[in-house]
């Protein structure tokens, strides 16, 4: 899997999916807390769109919070860009390979396959990428705490793809589709009504 390509195609076929949407859909809850489809999609486009000078510069007039940094560019971004300016942007985006300092090419693949799953979810309306690009995703996020707090949500439990040749961990199981699984551990709690075994409770309660 060439993790580039995967980045790429997976941003084109979002740009498809967001050009299909209704109105109102632009305006539902994502899963991403706090944050409209609207916002999510906008969020997507500071990787490839905006500068490296354009995030720092934001990183420090936010005080290097990251969290604070984000809500900002989400902001202004959702009240400049119109969602027509949002889908052409996804598009001609495509191709970035801009990576924020810390972020990693893994990262890049996951803020694609988490977001572009969180706006899905808050539509209704399903959108799939390749099972291994949740699998690569999964793949990195088992041993990430910060930010989305992993590595401690699954400690002591074994975790498995029912789609995919893929687990992590060792104890009690919880299994399922690896796309919800992905939501699952990046602490989308209604991802849970899709995953099943004896170690769900233990995953429900954290």
């Amino acid at each position: 899997m060439d993790t580039w390509t995967s980045i790429t195609n997976g941003r084109r076929a979002l740009a498809d999916y967001l050009a299909g949407l209704a109105v109102d859909d632009w305006n539902r809850p994502s899963l991403c807390a706090g944050w409209t489809v609207k916002d999510t999609a906008a969020h997507m486009l500071v990787i490839p769109a905006l500068s490296k000078g354009q995030v720092f510069r934001s990183f420090i007039g936010s005080g290097f919070n990251l969290d604070k940094m984000n809500a900002k560019l989400v902001t202004k971004l959702t009240a400049t860009l119109s969602t027509e300016e949002i889908v052409a942007t996804t598009r001609s985006s495509a191709g970035s390979r801009s990576v924020p300092p810390g972020l990693g090419l893994p990262g890049v693949l996951t803020e694609l396959v988490v977001h572009s799953s969180d706006i899905a979810e808050g539509t209704g309306t399903p959108f799939a990428l390749p099972v291994e690009d949740y699998v690569a995703a999964l793949d990195h996020v088992k041993d990430v705490q910060p930010v989305f707090g992993t590595k401690e949500r699954i400690a002591g439990l074994t975790v498995r793809a029912t789609d995919a040749a893929w687990s992590t961990g060792a104890g009690p199981t919880v299994e399922g589709p690896a796309q919800q699984l992905l939501l699952a551990l990046t602490g989308r709690g209604s991802a849970l009504a899709h995953l099943s075994g004896d170690g769900l409770d233990t995953l429900r309660a954290r």
